[in-house]
C-alpha cells in the first residue's frame, strides 16, 4: 500500500512504469515471435542436418563396401555383405560420432526398409538405404535431441530478455528523471512560495521547451510578487504610522472636546446668578413701577448694572481664556 501511495506521489516512476510496460510488451511480443520462428528453423535444421549426416554416411559406407568388392574380385573372392559386417565398418571408423554428439539420446542402428516403421509419439525416424541394397541406416532419437538446440537458445532468450529489460529499465527512468528534474525543482520552488518562502531561488534555464518556459514565467511571477509584497508592506507601514498619528490627534481632540465643555459648564454657572438678578430686578420694576420710590428705583438699576458688568466681565474672560485651537487631522491622498 505504501508502495502504491509513492507511486501515485511521483510523476517520474508513473511514466517510467507505462513506458516500461509498454516497452516490455513489445519485447515480449519480440521474444516470442523469435523463439517460434526460431523453433521452426531448428526443427528444420536439425532435421535436414541429420538427414544429410546420415546420407553422408551411408555413402561412405557403400564406398568401403564397393573398395572391399573390388579388392576380393582382384583375389577372385566374393565378399558377403550382411549387417554384421556394415556394423564392423561403423564401429570400426566411428561413422556416428558426429551424429552421437548432436544427437546424444539417439538410438543407432543397421536395419531393413522393413524395420524401418512408423516412430513412437514423442521420437523421431530417420532411416537410410545404403546404395541399392536392403539393409540402410537407422536413427531412432527423441523429441528432445531435435529441439535440444532450440531449448539452449530459449533459456539464452529468456536470459537475454530479462537483462535487457532491466538495463532498459534503468535507462528509461534515468531519462525520464533527467527531463523531468527541472519538474521536480519547480514544484518545490512552488511550495516553498506557497508557504511564503518568496526568495526561493529558481535556477536559470535555457531550454525553449515546456519546462523552460514554465521554469522562466515562474521565474519572473516570483520577482513580481516579490516586488508587489514590497510594496504591499511599505504601504502597511505608511498605514501604520498614519493610523498611530490619527489615533493621537483623535485622543487630543477628544481631550479638547472635554475641556471645553467643562470650561463652558463653569461659565454658564458664573453667569446664572446675574441674569437671576436681571430677571428678578426687570420683573420688580415692570410689576411695581408707580409704587417704586426713587430710592428704590435706583437701588434696583443699580442691581440690574452690576449684574451686567458681571456678565459681561464674564463674556470678556470666555472670550479671552477660550481654550487652545484643537489639533488639525490632515490626511495624505498620495500615502494612501
Amino acid at each position: 500500500m505504501i508502495l502504491i501511495q509513492k507511486i501515485r506521489a511521483s510523476f517520474t516512476t508513473q511514466l517510467s512504469l507505462w513506458v516500461s510496460v509498454f516497452v516490455l510488451i513489445i519485447i515480449g511480443l519480440v521474444i516470442f515471435l523469435l523463439a517460434r520462428f526460431s523453433q521452426e528453423v531448428i526443427h528444420d535444421e536439425t532435421i535436414d542436418a541429420t538427414r544429410q549426416a546420415l546420407e553422408n554416411t551411408a555413402l561412405r559406407i557403400d564406398n568401403t563396401l564397393r573398395l572391399a568388392d573390388m579388392a576380393a574380385r582382384q583375389e577372385h573372392k566374393t565378399t558377403k555383405v550382411d549387417r554384421a559386417l556394415i556394423e564392423q565398418l561403423i564401429e570400426e571408423n566411428g561413422y556416428f560420432v558426429i551424429l552421437r554428439q548432436s544427437l546424444p539420446n539417439a538410438r543407432f542402428s543397421v536395419a531393413d526398409a522393413a524395420e524401418a516403421g512408423e516412430p513412437a509419439e514423442g521420437e523421431y525416424s530417420f532411416y537410410q538405404p545404403i546404395g541399392g541394397r536392403s539393409i540402410g541406416l537407422m536413427v531412432v532419437c527423441p523429441a528432445s535431441d531435435i529441439y535440444g538446440k532450440y531449448s539452449r537458445m530459449q533459456w539464452l532468450l529468456l536470459v537475454s530478455g530479462v537483462i535487457g529489460v532491466l538495463v532498459l529499465l534503468y535507462i528509461i527512468y534515468y531519462i525520464v528523471g533527467v527531463h523531468l528534474r527541472p519538474l521536480h525543482l519547480l514544484a518545490d520552488a512552488a511550495q516553498g512560495i506557497t508557504d511564503g518562502h518568496l526568495n526561493t531561488p529558481i535556477p536559470d534555464t535555457h531550454h525553449i521547451d515546456e519546462t523552460g518556459r514554465l521554469q522562466n514565467s515562474l521565474s519572473k511571477m516570483q520577482t513580481s510578487l516579490a516586488a508587489y509584497m514590497d510594496e504591499m508592506l511599505q504601504k502597511q507601514s505608511t498605514l501604520s504610522r498614519q493610523n498611530e498619528e490619527l489615533q493621537a490627534a483623535y485622543g487630543e481632540a477628544q481631550a479638547y472636546e472635554a475641556m471645553k465643555a467643562k470650561f463652558l459648564r463653569d461659565m454658564t454657572a458664573q453667569m446664572a446668578a446675574p441674569v437671576d438678578t436681571i430677571c428678578h430686578s426687570t420683573d420688580s420694576i415692570c410689576r411695581n413701577y408707580l409704587s417704586l420710590t426713587k430710592a428704590q428705583m435706583a437701588h434696583q438699576q443699580l442691581a440690574i448694572m452690576q449684574a451686567t458688568d458681571t456678565i459681561i466681565r464674564l463674556l470678556d474672560q470666555l472670550m479671552n481664556n477660550t481654550p487652545a485651537t484643537p489639533p488639525t487631522i490632515t490626511k495624505n491622498p498620495a500615502a494612501l
